[in-house]
């Protein structure tokens, strides 16, 4: 454990009464009486806080409910003076695991206190100070009262700190000894790919790969976990095509003025096939297609797919992928194609419409539109010219734009803000490689900043650091009207979602309309958002393409007008595609798996049984019940089957977007 063992880490003696004492010290200092404080126990089992004046503010936890509790806390957007950590937790939840949802949701105030019960004694609280290390190394935290003796540690939240940004151990890295010896991961701009849709990912990162015999294992496990769910969710698509035949449709069908022939790409995402349900249901006939290795797609048994097609990676092979897509234009006289695919693949299709025969729309930006809103720096450019809130962005495009961007706020009253440094155009690999920025180790930010490798090839965006809660908002949009549109809390790893009411809905729909707008947009559209110090919700980036929340916007009336009618424009708000309140939407496979242990729940959203009942799979359609299944028993299986031979090592099965998520994937 790194510095623990070699006992720079301050721990104080044992006793809730010392606890108070150490509280009211460090508080007094800054003028706060504890009385004031809210102060969370989160230790296993519920202990009393001391006397009942020093209880005042302070949530009592039960060993149960302590991921609730901080759920809820979440929720209500509340946070905490102190929190006291330690062993004993009742179910999976270990001390590692409560203080990431404490710093990923924003719990601890900025300033405030974590205090870690029997730090230097359990086993179980060993993970949990390994990541109070690299935080500490990375100035997120600092430690208080050094030279106590054995019993708990008090680290302090850094005062600059935005809380619920993720941190750098949440993030994968390394303590600078470890850095030391290994080395910045660079980065040559040849290598490098396109941006982080989000902070960071920590589930992504691995210590040490498994050998290639017990990644067998688990992908013969993870398979045969599936198909021996294959009787509830037989039974589950039955229930749900006897209610469709029995009761009638839960969707409402549009007019279209036309048929059209409908090409839906990216075959393999649950978004794909919410799309070729929303245009089949009106009528139109669809075609869909997917890239090589992703052949037995759940799309290609959709109740209104005609035919299923397989084509080249326009990334590795585009010169036969656009020989692929003309083919198919031509043989099934394509009149629209809508794309559904990976952001990797998005910017091809986006550039595709000038080559394809003058009837033919693609529904997505024109690829100049495209490529000014995927570049983190020129989209917050479009923010500022049209007037709409943003976070601080400057472009990077060598060493020297960061050295100088930072030697300017040196020389500027300090505002406590933090700055983040990421590539402007997606870069899966830089989800692990996040420093907080500025640190006091002026040559260490240095090394850092040049371990990037900014380039006008590879440009960076250096970029304010906001606050949590996460929200994610998708829309649609034709000739500058918005005609579709969903806000929902958002995640890393996002596989949860319901419509999320209140004044930021309103305030975030009325952002998209002037984006819109101003724009003339005609395609889809997603912004990742997030909280300034001040309260404001702003974008931090836009991502120019369709987003997996299209599942709760399925059955309206008019999402099928929404992409197929050039001229649809709503007449009013009602005829905006819009979700229901009560709409809640999950990927149930993925539920179970995390409930089974096949990856821990970090950065995602993991729900009870109770709260499962409430909502319906992200699939599973009455009148369509076939794909359901299909990505379950077989695209999924199909898929883990060919990682068997090679006994590759995998992360997660992400059954929204039908892949396997391996080290350094799209």
């Amino acid at each position: 454990r790194g510095a623990l063992a070699r006992g720079s880490l301050s721990v104080v003696a044992s006793g809730m009464a010392e606890v108070f004492e150490i509280l009211a010290d460090l508080k007094k200092a800054d003028g706060v009486q504890l009385e004031d404080l809210a102060i969370w126990d989160l230790r296993g089992e519920p202990k009393r806080l001391g006397s009942e004046q020093q209880q005042v503010g302070n949530k009592a936890v039960g060993s149960r409910d302590v991921q609730t509790f901080l759920s809820s806390r979440a929720a209500a957007r509340e946070m905490a003076d102190a929190i006291i950590l330690g062993t004993g937790q009742a179910g999976s939840a270990t001390p590692a695991d409560l203080y990431q949802q404490v710093m990923s949701h924003g719990l601890l105030k900025a300033g405030g206190l974590l205090v870690l019960d029997a730090a230097s004694e359990k086993q179980e609280m060993a993970s949990l100070m390994e990541n109070i290390e690299v935080d500490i190394q990375a100035s997120v935290l600092s430690l208080r009262k050094p030279g106590m003796q054995d019993g708990f540690v008090v680290a302090e939240l850094s005062k600059g700190w935005s809380p619920g940004m993720p941190t750098p151990s949440m993030c994968g890295l390394s303590t600078p000894e470890a850095e030391s010896s290994a080395g910045l991961r660079q980065r040559k701009p040849a290598q490098s790919a396109p941006s982080p849709e989000k902070p960071c990912q920590p589930d992504v990162a691995v210590a040490q790969a498994p050998s290639p015999w017990a990644a067998r294992l688990r992908t013969m496990w993870a398979i045969a976990f599936l198909w021996a769910c294959s009787p509830l969710l037989l039974l589950w698509a039955f229930v749900a095509w006897a209610r469709h035949r029995v009761f009638g449709a839960a969707f409402t069908r549009g007019s279209p003025k036309k048929q059209l022939r409908v090409l839906v790409t990216g075959g393999k995402m649950s978004k794909a096939s919410a799309v070729a349900r929303a245009v089949g249901r009106d009528g139109h006939k669809v075609f869909t297609a997917e890239i090589l290795p992703y052949r037995f797609c759940h799309t290609r048994f959709c109740t209104y797919v005609s035919k299923h097609y397989v084509l080249p990676r326009p990334t590795v092979q585009p010169k036969e992928w656009e020989a692929a897509i003309q083919a198919i234009v031509a043989e099934q006289k394509i009149d629209l194609i809508i794309p559904c695919t990976a952001p990797v693949e998005s910017s091809a299709y986006a550039h595709l419409r000038e080559r394809l025969p003058p009837h033919v729309r693609v529904f997505a930006f024109d690829g100049e539109t495209s490529d000014e809103l995927d570049n983190k720096f020129t989209f917050n450019q479009v923010l500022v010219k049209a007037g709409l809130r943003c976070p601080e962005t400057a472009n990077m495009e060598c060493l020297e734009d960061a050295v100088e961007f930072f030697r300017r706020k040196e020389g500027m009253p300090d505002d406590g803000k933090q700055y983040i440094v990421k590539p402007a155009v997606y870069d899966p690999k830089a989800r692990t490689e996040i420093l907080f920025l500025p640190i006091p180790d002026k040559e260490r930010q240095l090394e850092y900043l040049k371990s990037r490798s900014a380039s006008k090839e590879v440009p960076y965006v250096i970029q304010e650091v906001l606050q949590n809660p996460e929200y994610g908002s998708f829309a649609i949009f034709n000739k500058g009207a918005l005609t579709g549109f969903e806000f929902f809390e958002s995640a890393a790893s996002c596989l949860v979602y319901r419509q999320k009411r209140g004044k930021d809905y309103d305030d975030v729909l009325e952002l998209n309309r002037g984006l819109g707008k101003a724009m003339n947009l005609t395609g889809q559209l997603t912004l990742d958002l997030m909280y300034t110090a001040s309260g404001d919700m702003v974008p931090i980036e836009c991502n120019p393409r369709i987003h997996s929340a299209v599942c709760t916007l399925e059955g309206h009336q008019f999402i099928g007008a929404a992409y197929t009618d050039p001229e649809h424009v709503p007449r009013s708000n009602a005829e905006v595609v819009t979700s229901k309140p009560d709409t809640f939407r999950y990927w149930v496979m993925d539920q179970l798996f995390l409930m089974a242990g096949f990856w821990k729940p970090k950065n995602c959203f993991k729900l009870s049984l109770a709260e499962m009942a409430t909502g319906t799979d992200a699939i599973l359609c009455g009148d369509d019940p076939m794909p359901f299944l299909a990505m379950y028993l077989l695209q999924i299986p199909s898929l883990l089957a060919l990682e068997l031979l090679p006994g590759t090592p995998w992360l997660k099965v992400d059954f929204c977007i039908g892949k396997i998520v391996k080290e350094g994937g799209d």
